[in-house]
């Protein structure tokens, strides 16, 4: 799910990655997972603990528009999902103005989430490597993200573990007086700032 913050990176990580972990790798748990194209018939495992109607109504519409719901499941239950699309832009929409100009080898993954009691046992970093590999069938060379500021770094060690590298290629930032400052960190590859 998307979290509140004043400060994001937009990263992009290369969709030239393994389809599995390798062998030794700290996701044993995480390889019984089996990952569908998620679609309406899906919305009824959705854990109404975690996601009332107004969640239900959003994916209907994200379905609607044509979004990949991509759903990692195990033994009937969601275990974890993502959402990707390869619109040619993307935004974080709890910083306004934060919105990016895509290049049309780069799609767009966001909004992930994992029950929280099956956090910490490398399904995200299973799902990851998957969403990668559906982006590179699909011919896109890279996938953008939005990483809060203190979550990226656990991130990068996370999925380093994995061989995906995560690239920050912008910070933005919210400062006191509510301005947005967007800061190049590496070459954006053709992620522009959107302006207007």
């Amino acid at each position: 799910m998307i979290v509140l913050a004043r400060e994001v990176f937009l990263c992009k990580c290369p969709t030239a990655v393994d389809a599995l972990p390798p062998s030794g790798s700290p996701d044993g748990d995480a390889r019984d997972l089996r990952f569908v194209r998620g679609d309406l018939s899906h919305l009824g495992l959705l854990d109404p603990a975690h996601h009332g109607d107004e969640h239900v109504r959003d994916f209907r519409d994200r379905l609607g528009r044509g979004e990949t719901w991509l759903l990692g499941l195990r033994a009937g239950r969601v275990a974890t999902y993502t959402w990707l699309h390869d619109r040619d832009t993307c935004a974080y929409p709890y910083l306004p103005g934060c919105a990016f100009d895509l290049p049309a080898d780069t799609a767009y993954g966001y909004d992930a989430w994992t029950p929280p009691d099956l956090r910490g046992g490398g399904l995200r970093r299973r799902a990851f490597v998957e969403e990668l590999r559906l982006l590179a069938d699909r011919g896109k060379q890279w996938e953008a993200s939005f990483f809060v500021a203190h979550q990226l770094e656990g991130a990068r060690r996370s999925l380093g573990l994995v061989g995906i590298t995560i690239v920050p290629v912008w910070r933005a930032a919210l400062g006191r007086d509510r301005r947005l400052s967007l800061t190049p960190l590496a070459d954006p590859c053709g992620i522009t700032p959107r302006v207007g």
